[in-house]
């Protein structure tokens, strides 16, 4: 993946789709079948970078450490740099912030850990409960007694850089642990994006329009677009791209979407249901896509 060319402080799509990625593990269907012939068609699981290269050498954080991490942090070689002393080796990140505990968000931490990168000392930010299940587990944890971690709390601002913060929202997604679920409210120095890639109905996040209304662009859930993908499965908390933009009305123009599951047909571009979201004002988030943070 090639980045575009990115401003001193901005948000970096490492990738766009559904936990499972592109293609998914034993399908054979044929966008799967051709990823696996073509691995140019091939997409990492949902990931946001933050980079501020206002620093030298850069500062980067990342949204969630996917499945595909070792990809995503080589797409994003050029700003790294190499690691002191080990000139073969990037740089770690300068943190992680994880939205909650499912398989595409937390499932390249170890990756961090003594068996790969041996990134001592890397700040992990989560909520008090997700840092306690994945801490607590005997499978986590020699990768997870090597990390910083610092707890997160819903609506209180972390400041990473001089008018760079992330505040965490509390959104409503399935819990099986009881950790909770966060989006993540991005400011810099003069523009705000919101990150959603996970949600179960907007409805049940009251603040959803107001949040969405007043930042200059919105990455949201956009997991299916009809519960026709599912094969007749019981459906899934996701909401539903027509949905999606039906509920935010005019302000559809700011969502990007992201988080898409294999099966979306929005993933082809000359797809009746992809030329409707553009029709609609919206677009779909691409894979190297940056976004400014500062006046351009």
């Amino acid at each position: 993946m090639s980045l575009e060319p990115f401003p001193a402080v901005s948000a970096v799509v490492l990738g766009i789709m559904q936990d499972g990625g592109l293609p998914h593990a034993g399908c054979r269907c044929p966008r799967c079948a051709d990823a696996y012939e073509q691995p140019a068609l091939a997409g990492y699981a949902a990931c946001l970078a933050l980079v501020d290269a206002r620093a030298l050498p850069a500062r980067v954080w990342l949204i969630d450490a996917t499945p595909d991490i070792k990809w995503q942090l080589n797409d994003l070689r050029g700003i790294l740099g190499p690691r002191p002393g080990r000139v073969e080796r990037l740089r770690p990140p300068d943190g992680i912030l994880l939205t909650h505990g499912h398989m595409g968000h937390v499932g390249g931490l170890p990756q961090f850990g003594p068996e790969a990168m041996a990134a001592d000392g890397l700040p992990v930010y989560a909520s008090e409960a997700l840092a306690g299940v994945i801490r607590e587990s005997a499978i986590w944890r020699p990768a997870a007694s090597t990390l910083s971690w610092a707890t997160l709390t819903a609506g209180r601002p972390v400041t990473l850089g001089y008018s760079l913060t992330v505040t965490p929202l509390a959104v409503p997604h399935r819990d099986e642990w009881g950790a909770g679920t966060f989006a993540f409210l991005v400011e810099g120095p003069a523009r705000s994006l919101l990150y959603v890639p996970d949600i179960d109905r907007w409805e049940d996040w009251p603040a959803a329009r107001a949040v969405v209304g007043a930042v200059d662009v919105a990455l949201v859930d956009a997991t299916f677009y009809s519960a026709a993908e599912l094969g007749g499965r019981p459906p899934v908390a996701h909401p539903l791209i027509p949905d999606t933009l039906a509920y935010f009305g005019e302000s559809a123009g700011k969502l990007v979407l992201t988080h898409l599951n294999h099966t979306n047909p929005v993933l082809d571009e000359d797809s009746e249901e992809r030329a409707m979201v553009y029709r609609r004002g919206a677009t779909v988030a691409r894979q190297g896509q940056v976004f400014s943070l500062i006046n351009t």
